[in-house]
């Protein structure tokens, strides 16, 4: 009687583990990236920061720039496989603010170009943004 009780504590424990876990749908797009250059479409100018990335976890995408003391995080709109990513930035920054990382206008779309296991390369209607998984 000791060990079925044992058993079923050890299975309901298991079960309620399993039970409260978030899935992601966003596959290798999750993750740490740091930005390696944006080129701007308009201007034709590279830029090859060193201290900004972009991170993406179940829903959010946040923008740092360890240099400033706010980042910027949006609400993502993107399943596996899409062929884009929208982002709505809930807290409306200045479209100064976001060109600084090569977005334009909130919400924007982003274009995936390329997206593997060490790299994401996003385009905007601003940038080409090439990035290295950190």
């Amino acid at each position: 009687m000791r060990k079925l009780i044992i058993l079923m504590l050890a299975a309901v424990a298991v079960i309620s583990l399993g039970s409260c876990r978030r899935v992601s749908h966003n596959g290798k797009l999750d993750g740490h990236w740091q930005i390696r250059e944006i080129y701007n479409i308009e201007t034709g100018v590279s830029e090859y920061p060193t201290q900004k990335f972009i991170s993406v976890q179940l829903e959010l995408m946040q923008l740092q720039n360890p240099r400033q003391s706010a980042d910027l995080t949006g609400v993502i709109t993107y399943h596996k496989g899409d062929p884009e990513v929208i982002v709505d930035f809930r807290n409306n920054p200045t479209e100064a603010r976001l060109a600084e990382f090569g977005f334009k206008g909130n919400p924007t779309t982003l274009h995936i170009d390329r997206l593997d296991s060490k790299h994401l390369v996003l385009s905007s209607p601003m940038a080409v943004i090439t990035c290295r998984r950190f």
